[in-house]
């Protein structure tokens, strides 16, 4: 960061006093009982965190860091600008922010508030209604650097039109309150092929250990990239979640935290009290981001049921309309699109829990799967079907073509035997970059390789 930057102080009296003042007025909570709703309320204690969130969703740009209080998020110090800086200059400019607030804070501590210049009058004025005992001095610890989503909330809001129509509605079916429709917002932003940095994967962000309890995650068929059933799935764990932890709140907290987390915590205060396990529980791993979890879910419900009123008109992007066939016999992609009249990427878009394998006709579509095809685009699906040659379709599962793994086998050595990229064997077995492969095991390759005996 250049010195010149580095020096900056914010600006003091009267125009700091008059920029904190107008965060009070933006985060100004509403009357009791205006977010949230019977089934998952907003207790009036969690009211200002979620008007954050709110905030950060809604106002906040990307290109705009929020200085705040980590354990009263509401507690706001600036908000400053980012823009055409490298993360190497953000990452300095937030440090060197942090440190004037935490150097001020100090100060606070110790010295008499009839001698606060201008800037500690504005920042004590925060802690007005702290009851917290030396509040400035636990607080300088606490000070943290929140990014606005602003433009990426905008952006899943239109992007939610594909899908949140169908997916209220098979909730609301299932038993699930149609508010869960706006969690992929916190997830994905209701991008079906969003990839985390800890493995989790499609709109509703399953791990792979999670997503195996309800769906296929398997070899290069990956249904937690099938928006639709990844909706049943999160269907299915949420009421479980639900059954076991008797609060839809908890079960929303427990898609974070984890449902035995949340059990910790409630066994740990003697409560479901949603906000007093925000507010009191201290569990090792109970930190920031599963604090805020459920506040965050209640703001871009907010957010999304009245866009309008946060984003002026926005056009959302048309919904997705599907058929849907149970595939009754194992059969290529090939075959599938010649008979149903489409592309092969037409078709792969449909269904995009098919890997590489799969498109590339190296495995047949499973029998009993679920194809989705382009809504009335063929008259008489079983028809259809039932054009594809008897010997392109199958009752049993063919066995795969590829490479058995040897002892001392590696990815890097079968990819160079073989002419392939470590990538594509990688996509085409769903193996992770973490994932290992293990003696005796098949891998499937493209049909140009030329697997071994």
């Amino acid at each position: 960061m250049p010195a010149s930057t580095r020096q900056r102080r914010l600006p003091r009296a009267p125009l700091a006093a008059l920029l904190g003042l107008l965060g009070l007025l933006l985060l100004a909570p509403r009357s009791a009982g205006a977010y949230g709703g019977e089934e998952f309320p907003c207790p009036p204690s969690l009211e200002k965190r979620v008007e954050f969130w709110i905030r950060i969703f809604s106002q906040v740009s990307g290109t705009e860091r929020v200085l705040h209080d980590s354990r009263y998020p509401w507690i706001i110090y600036e908000t400053f600008s980012v823009p055409d800086m490298t993360q190497d200059q953000i990452k300095a400019r937030i440090e060197a922010r942090k440190e004037y607030y935490k150097g001020l804070l100090e100060r606070l501590a110790v010295k008499d508030p009839a001698q606060y210049d201008a800037e500690e009058t504005r920042v004590a004025a925060l802690f007005a209604d702290s009851e917290e005992l030396a509040p400035f001095t636990r607080a300088k610890e606490r000070v943290r650097s929140q990014p606005g989503v602003k433009e990426a909330m905008q952006v899943g809001i239109q992007r939610a039109g594909r899908y949140r129509d169908w997916i209220a509605a098979r909730l609301d079916s299932l038993g699930v309150p149609v508010e869960v429709s706006y969690l992929p917002h916190l997830e994905s932003s209701f991008h079906p092929a969003a990839r985390s940095k800890v493995g989790a994967v499609g709109l509703w962000q399953f791990t792979a250990d999670t997503g195996r309890r309800f769906m296929r995650v398997e070899e290069d068929l990956d249904e937690r990239l099938d928006p639709w059933i990844a909706t049943d799935a999160a269907a299915q764990y949420l009421k479980n979640a639900r059954a076991t932890l008797d609060s839809w709140p908890l079960a929303i907290i427990s898609y974070n935290h984890g449902v035995s987390g949340i059990g910790r915590a409630v066994a740990s205060l003697g409560t479901t009290d949603i906000a007093r396990i925000i507010h009191e529980y201290d569990g090792p791993s109970f930190g920031f981001a599963s604090q805020n979890f459920y506040p965050e879910f209640l703001a871009v419900v907010e957010i999304g049921a009245n866009p309008a009123q946060y984003f002026g008109s926005i056009e959302c992007e048309p919904r997705i309309l599907f058929d849907e066939f149970a595939l009754p016999q194992y059969a290529k992609v090939g075959a599938l699109a010649d008979a149903f009249g489409l592309t092969r990427n037409e078709l792969a878009a449909f269904n995009p829990a098919l890997g590489q394998s799969y498109l590339q006709d190296t495995r047949p579509v499973p029998r009993s799967f679920r194809l989705k095809l382009p809504y009335q685009r063929c008259a008489d699906l079983g028809t259809a079907f039932a054009s594809i040659p008897e010997d392109e379709r199958s009752n049993d599962k063919p066995r795969p073509k590829g490479y058995k793994v040897r002892r001392g086998d590696t990815l890097a050595l079968i990819a160079k035997k073989h002419r392939v990229s470590i990538d594509t064997i990688r996509k085409m077995n769903n193996i992770g970059p973490k994932g290992v492969i293990r003696t005796g095991q098949v891998l499937v390759l493209p049909d140009a390789a030329h697997p071994a005996r």
